[in-house]
């Protein structure tokens, strides 16, 4: 007699029966694949990062040149993606670096940090730790106290996503 508190009390398993079982889902597998939805992925979309680069220039077009940029080629822990930034260029008192950006391309957020600095400081370098949701490039900008614009950019790829905004 089967109780309430027991409903498969009186279930008998036969190996017979635990076969047709597993060969009924396995024939059901590829019904489940083809189920699915199978229409391409959007493709990322990075005019929130380009628009704050815009901002940032301010009508400059950005020198590709004078900043050192490091970072991994792979952050295998994408929460805490370690990033180096220094401007390479000689500074002095006539020319220094007012500003400096980094933008994370694809994140929800893309601007991840902002710098800012004066000519007493005698370099212009930054270290920061990236959180990424997925792979995309990383953007570094400085504005010089000469109007110039400089750029370093640099692809990652992430082994997860650690960004859950």
């Amino acid at each position: 007699m089967t109780s309430w508190l027991d409903p498969f009390a009186g279930l008998v398993l036969s190996r017979r029966g635990v076969l047709l079982g597993a060969a009924a889902s396995a024939a059901l597998l590829p019904w489940a694949a083809v189920a699915q939805d199978t229409t391409a992925k959007p493709q990322p979309d990075t005019a929130e990062a380009d628009r704050i680069a815009a901002e940032f220039a301010g009508g400059t077009a950005p020198v590709a040149s004078g900043i050192g940029l490091d970072l991994p080629v792979l952050g295998d822990n994408p929460a805490a993606v370690p990033l180096r930034a220094k401007v390479t260029e000689p500074l002095s008192e006539a020319v220094w670096c007012e500003e400096m950006i980094v933008i994370a391309e694809l994140n929800p957020q893309p601007l991840a940090c902002r710098f800012s600095f004066t000519p007493d400081i005698g370099s212009a370098e930054i270290g920061i730790r990236l959180r990424l949701i997925q792979t995309m490039p990383v953007r570094v900008m400085a504005r010089m106290s000469d109007g110039r614009i400089l750029m370093a950019r640099q692809d990652i790829t992430v082994t997860a996503g650690g960004c859950g905004m």
